[in-house]
């Protein structure tokens, strides 16, 4: 028969292995958030261009952004979000109001934009478009 002391040991060991087991599974669907040395665009600005809609988005950091309409109205600095998807591929989530939500996903090295945003009636705009860096 096993003794007490051994019982105690694998079952703390069993447990100590699916506690460490459980904590790595959690990282596997952490999203990893980009810094600036890893966000190609930090210091960057880029024209965007949706067809009839268009913007400036400036990258002051990796979690920072401004956002300017071209009649330069309509602009806001906003915290962001980017999750790194591959080389110079970024997904990036920002917030410009209460009730609004954008989420973008940006080929930086290809110059394509697709964005997603959600307004605060529920409504969605989805569309595909042009990034275009704006050389200083």
């Amino acid at each position: 028969m096993l003794s007490k002391k051994l019982i105690t040991l694998i079952i703390t060991v069993i447990i100590g292995s699916t506690s460490q087991a459980l904590a790595q599974e959690d990282k596997l669907h952490e999203v990893p958030q980009a810094t600036d040395n890893e966000f190609s665009p930090t210091g960057k600005s880029y024209n965007v261009d949706f067809g009839d809609q268009k913007f400036r988005l400036d990258f002051t950091s990796s979690r920072e952004m401004r956002f300017t309409s071209p009649d330069g109205k309509n602009t806001a600095t906003v915290p962001i979000s980017v999750t790194p998807i591959s080389n110079d591929v970024y997904m990036i989530y920002w917030s410009r109001r209460a009730g609004q939500h954008v989420v973008h996903v940006d080929d930086f090295r290809h110059g394509v934009a697709y964005t997603n945003i959600f307004l605060p009636d529920g409504s969605a705009s989805r569309r595909k478009g042009t990034l275009t860096e704006i050389k200083k």
